[in-house]
Formats: C-alpha cells, sequence, structure tokens
C-alpha cells in the first residue's frame, strides 16, 4: 500500500480503541493500518495529541470500509471512543485543522502555537470545525442582552 492511496476510515485518541477495528477489518479480508499522529502533533504543532490514531484502508476498499464500519457501529458500537464530527457524524479528523500538505504549514503552526489562530478539530467529510475545549454555556439573555436571572430567586 502506498501512502498517498490510504484514506482514513475512523480516528481515535487511544490506540486500544483503534487496534479492534482494524483488526475486524483484516477478518473482513480488507487490509487495515493505524497511523499514529501523535509525534507530528507534538513537534510540529506544539500540541497535546487528540483525534491522532488513524484507522485506514487503501482508497479502492474505502467504500467497503466505511460501510462495513458503520454496520458493526450500529450493531456493536465499533466507533466508540472515536473521534466524530458533530455536525455530519464522521469520522475523518484533523487536528489542529490546518493541512499537512501546504507551504504554509509552518505559518499556521506558528500562529497556532500563539494561540493567534485557536486550535480546532476539522472534518474533512464536511469540512466543519469545532472547537478542541468544551465551551462554557451561554446565559439567556433578555432584549438588552442582559442575562435573564431566575424568577425563583
Amino acid at each position: 500500500m502506498q501512502l498517498e492511496e490510504l484514506i482514513t476510515v475512523a480516528t481515535f485518541n487511544e490506540w486500544d480503541r483503534a487496534e479492534p477495528l482494524r483488526q475486524r477489518l483484516e477478518d473482513a479480508e480488507i487490509p487495515a493500518q493505524i497511523f499514529d499522529e501523535s509525534l507530528t502533533q507534538r513537534i510540529w504543532w506544539f500540541a497535546s495529541p487528540k483525534a491522532h490514531i488513524r484507522v485506514r484502508v487503501d482508497k479502492a476498499n474505502y467504500e467497503k470500509a466505511k460501510a462495513l464500519v458503520l454496520e458493526w457501529d450500529a450493531q456493536d458500537h465499533v466507533l466508540n471512543g472515536a473521534v466524530r464530527c458533530p455536525e455530519c457524524g464522521g469520522s475523518r479528523i484533523e487536528f489542529p485543522q490546518f493541512s499537512r500538505r501546504t507551504s504554509l504549514t509552518m505559518a499556521f503552526a506558528f500562529l497556532n502555537i500563539l494561540r493567534v489562530i485557536p486550535r480546532e478539530y476539522y472534518c474533512r467529510d464536511c469540512h466543519f470545525t469545532w472547537g478542541a475545549e468544551p465551551q462554557a454555556p451561554t446565559p439567556k439573555l433578555d432584549v438588552l442582552n442582559w442575562p435573564i436571572k431566575d424568577a425563583k430567586r
């Protein structure tokens, strides 16, 4: 398998969650591998690794593998622990959200380190981005944008 021909089927934060899926794909006669991007994220992005374990298959087997993974997830929840897009549910996720194939990557990395550009997850299926840190819920506001206090007080 060549590197350019491999497509991510599922993304995880932990190797232990990815290995059973890889093995199950192998048992279904679909060659699969696990790609660990944690070293790249630590060195290149100065980030603690997130969404760095990827189960990948050959491009020719991608559609079959994707269908099997969705079927297995409905039956056995094989994607428990997978990083999934809140918009489309896809698991082809990158963190941080920058392309690894551009010459401007170093500039983005520098701005990301300085926190000028926030670190966000990026879905390669629907192109949605979302924050790495959970956001505090915004309070309900009245017409003047003042927080609405509980009537019980």
